[in-house]
């Protein structure tokens, strides 16, 4: 197999791998005109205001969705990871970009298909069809998620309330104890729930001191789930 079949070949087993195109026909047409791009902490994938212009599936890595407002500053409004998509909503409506997507870990990789050919073979293929309302959907309970974080009562409960979201998405149980290859740091707790720098970082040391939760260089660790979950004032 020469380099480029290689290219196309890996690149088709990831997009079946992926949520938004897992059932869909004919990936490797798509896998023929799909680019992958590696981006670093903090690099935007794309800017608010931006055309949508490709399809963007996550290999590797998690990549925030952040809203600016008139300030300048930003709210982190969804967190995305490997095998999901983001900006399908933009794309599918030939829009623009609502919001700027970061990378929000140190590597992130995707893979990103022009729209035109995906726009195309929606009218054709209802499995193709399928997989973008699914995709849809998907994103609507990742609004609806980020609602039920911070409507969950004070500081505590949302922080609570987040980390388990994250643990459920991405965590890794084992011995009772769950780990979360997730990098943020504690600006983006506060974004992320709504609350002050300065509180997020009093409750997160509360619950270090504690025991509950710890800080590593690759995400966090839940030592004590039951304790979490019910977000004591410690």
């Amino acid at each position: 197999m020469d380099t480029s079949s290689a290219r196309v070949a890996a690149i088709e087993r990831t997009l079946r791998a992926s949520q938004l195109f897992g059932g869909v026909e004919r990936v490797d047409d798509f896998a023929r005109v799909a680019v992958r791009r590696q981006y670093h902490q903090g690099d935007y994938i794309w800017h608010h205001g931006d055309e949508a212009v490709a399809l963007t599936v996550i290999t590797t890595g998690l990549v925030k969705i952040c809203q600016p407002n008139r300030e300048g500053e930003s709210a982190i409004v969804a967190l995305f990871g490997p095998r999901e998509s983001i900006g399908d909503i933009a794309v599918i409506s030939s829009g623009s970009y609502p919001a700027d997507a970061v990378a929000a870990t140190r590597d992130v990789e995707v893979v990103s298909i022009e729209k035109t050919p995906v726009l195309e073979a929606m009218k054709r293929e209802a499995s193709l069809a399928q997989a973008i309302n699914r995709s849809l959907v998907a994103h609507s309970a990742a609004l609806r998620q980020k609602i039920r974080i911070m409507t969950a009562g004070p500081v505590e409960r949302r922080l609570a309330a987040l980390l388990l979201h994250l643990a459920e998405r991405f965590g890794d149980e084992s011995g009772g104890v769950i780990t979360i290859p997730v990098v943020l740091t504690r600006s983006d707790l506060a974004r992320l729930v709504g609350a002050t720098i300065e509180t997020t970082i009093r409750t997160m040391s509360r619950w270090q001191k504690a025991g509950v939760v710890s800080t590593t260089a690759d995400g966090f660790v839940i030592h004590r789930p039951d304790a979490i979950e019910i977000a004591p004032e410690i």
